[in-house]
């Protein structure tokens, strides 16, 4: 998969392929569901993905899981998108350690209940000025919603989550940051906050001026 880094955000989603270039995608509808076997992509039928070694949920295999990820268009689109300067900058802030702890506390509010009232919509896309680092990672490891959480990691969708499996998404979404920040330290590092850019408003003879 080498070279192949560019991807449109805008016209990507979670049922996008490029099967040509071996990027596919494995959420099946429920008419596919019954007409053949679960974990083939949903376009050209390819079945590239060991599933019982994924779903073991073995954080010594990540690995192998990474790779198997990057097999699905949406996923390899997040390993290999830059961060925006505002997810860059909450790591920095937050530094290894804290955020790790911010990554549990996100991956429970998000996933940890089968009941969410966003649910599908609860984890914002690139496309977000709020999307931090670990948006981006749960949208990069299937942590977005409990439908990823059950397609690729095997987790029924109407169970709560146990502390090892929380800790293991935990580990999951971190093996993301430290692929994407290297260079991150683990204590907390002051940076300048972004400028906003002031808003707009219109006038009555149809100018704009800055808003306040």
């Amino acid at each position: 998969m080498d070279g192949i880094t560019e991807l449109a955000p805008l016209k990507i989603t979670c049922t996008s392929t490029r099967c040509e270039d071996n990027l596919h995608c494995f959420r099946l509808t429920q008419r596919q569901r019954k007409n053949g076997p679960e974990g083939r992509c949903r376009q050209c039928g390819i079945e590239p993905i060991d599933w019982s070694r994924v779903k073991r949920r073995d954080i010594s295999d990540a690995k192998h899981t990474i790779a198997a990820l990057q097999l699905e268009l949406i996923r390899h689109h997040f390993w290999h998108l830059p961060l925006s300067e505002y997810a860059e900058s909450y790591a920095i802030r937050k530094g290894r350690r804290a955020l790790r702890g911010a990554v549990k506390h996100q991956l429970a509010k998000a996933i940890g209940s089968p009941i969410h009232p966003r649910q599908g919509r609860q984890t914002p896309r690139e496309t977000s000025e709020k999307a931090t680092v670990v948006h981006y990672a749960q949208h990069a490891t299937a942590t977005c919603c409990r439908a990823c959480l059950e397609e690729w990691h095997g987790i029924d969708n109407g169970a709560e989550l146990t502390d090892a499996e929380l800790g293991y998404f935990t580990d999951l979404v971190m093996l993301y940051v430290t692929t994407k920040l290297p260079n991150l330290e683990n204590e907390s590092q002051r940076i300048p906050k972004r400028i906003v850019r002031p808003a707009l408003v219109k006038e009555d003879d149809g100018s704009f001026a800055l808003a306040g």
